[in-house]
């Protein structure tokens, strides 16, 4: 993998990116990239050099320390900071949700649809439907977090305002841009370039396995809110589901910055010491007995495990809490989009409600699943010792409910915004408000783009209209009913 990054950023040294950072976040573009070879426009959607200091790509937006640390890993409450805590306690930078906002935009969906149109005119219908996967991921990741946001008008040339969709049109949306992608996989021709993709070196039946794990996560988000039993037991009875962590969607960053991961370059090479873990996080881990917490932990000055309490400042004594652990703080970390231990997870979770068969038996043998998978992620050994233990496995539905989300929340340590929202989506582990938080519950979404509300103001306004407690961090996205 790393030979695809260096070969990538090789290449694309050879072109001159336009990094738009004072693009119009969803619809313009005065100075459109002069990419015209669709393989690197999609890897530049995943990962860009990063020398311009803008956050080029999903990756490394998601695993941005001030976005993905402050607004997610602290709202899920798996890290805490001990100085300049701000946004753990509800006062977030808008400035970072509106880079939020226009990367997913103006870099991600931007350059995948602009990929899409170049595949096509070549008959290069297996990289069109990766394109397809890559706007399906985004949009996803746009709506969960805002709510309401342009789809159908969403990058159209000569429209710059766009209008704001529902977030059940949304999500039709992205079910539907991932049935397309696998119509194009299931008969596809042409290639994605090895060196160009970044997640599986131009493997398209793992790029096929990924479209379909991304809708079963998208249906089981919606799940209590719309019966989705029927697509996610075709979904099963597919076969096209991950089965490995082999088939896991995650790119490795190189040794050095700019290239390394995100978090190491903010931590590590920025020397910003304020990023512990938190006392939650501790607590549910030697709650547990769980043999990952010296992975997503390391000792402090006394030689124990602490975490800082969400929301107080400790400035004065950065050494007495535990830091992440030096495997989230090394510069090759992998950057997931999505794992299989997450895609298992979902369906422990599917058939412990009846939205698959097997009940409460097949949704142990998931969940096992999905735990073993995350153990071997974090390079430690299977454990059912610990699998079998009274206080991670279960027998009951109800039971099963809370552990199978709290294994969840846990396999997704490290991806802060997805661990922040599906919490939202469960509500496990029960979490409370940090100390001295500037509101009474934890964050529900982002607040829009300040350029949208001055340049796209009549829709704004009314996307903001259907949001219960206005553009707020209080209002609850569609499937938190």
């Amino acid at each position: 993998m790393k030979k695809i990054m260096y070969l990538f950023i090789a290449s694309l040294t050879l072109v001159t990116i336009s990094c738009d950072k004072d693009f119009e976040e969803v619809n313009t573009s005065q100075n459109d990239s002069p990419i015209t070879d669709p393989n690197l426009l999609l890897s530049y959607t995943m990962v860009a050099p990063s020398t311009s200091g803008d956050l080029n790509g999903v990756f490394n937006l998601l695993y941005d320390a001030q976005i993905g640390g402050d607004m997610g890993l602290c709202w899920a409450q798996h890290w805490s900071k001990v100085m300049y805590n701000d946004e753990e306690r509800s006062i977030p930078r808008r400035g970072n949700m509106n880079t939020f906002w226009t990367t997913l935009y103006a870099n991600t969906i931007k350059e995948a649809k602009s990929a899409y149109t170049l595949a096509g005119e070549a008959g290069n219908t297996n990289l069109q439907a990766v394109s397809l996967v890559l706007q399906a991921n985004a949009f996803q990741i746009l709506t969960d977090v805002y709510g309401p946001v342009p789809f159908n008008e969403a990058v159209v040339d000569g429209n710059v305002t766009p209008a704001f969709d529902s977030q059940e049109v949304v999500y039709d949306g992205i079910l539907g841009l991932l049935d397309d992608a696998e119509t194009l996989f299931a008969s596809g021709t042409g290639n994605f370039t090895a060196s160009a993709d970044l997640m599986y070196g131009g493997d398209m039946t793992k790029w096929r396995k990924l479209a379909a794990s991304l809708k079963l996560k998208a249906l089981m988000r919606i799940s209590k809110v719309r019966n989705v039993s029927a697509e996610v037991q075709a979904l099963v009875d597919s076969g096209l589901l991950m089965s490995s962590n082999d088939e896991s969607a995650q790119v490795t960053y190189l040794t050095n910055a700019p290239d390394a991961n995100p978090i190491y370059e903010t931590i590590v090479n920025g020397n910003r010491g304020e990023y512990k873990v938190s006392s939650v996080l501790v607590n549910k881990l030697n709650s547990l007995s769980d043999p990952r917490l010296p992975v997503f932990s390391q000792l402090n000055n006394a030689s124990a495990y602490v975490g800082n309490v969400p929301g107080e400042e400790n400035s004065g004594n950065y050494n007495g809490f535990s830091s992440p652990g030096t495997f989230y703080l090394d510069p090759t970390l992998k950057a997931v989009m999505l794992s299989y231990a997450q895609v298992e997870m979902y369906l422990a979770e599917a058939a412990n409600e009846g939205i698959i068969a097997g009940g409460i038996s097949q949704a142990r043998v998931h969940y096992v699943n999905a735990i073993n998978a995350n153990f071997e992620f974090n390079n430690l050994l299977p454990d059912a010792t610990y699998t079998s233990s009274a206080a991670v496995d279960f027998s009951t539905q109800v039971e099963a409910r809370e552990k199978i989300a709290t294994q969840m929340w846990l396999l997704l340590y490290g991806q802060g915004i997805e661990a922040w929202t599906e919490w939202r989506r469960t509500g496990f582990p029960a979490l409370s408000p940090v100390v001295d938080a500037a509101i009474a519950q934890i964050p529900s979404r982002f607040y829009y783009s300040t350029n949208t509300q001055n340049t796209n103001k009549a829709n704004y306004d009314a996307a903001v209209a259907t949001l219960a407690s206005g553009d707020t961090m209080l209002s609850k996205v569609w499937w938190m009913n």
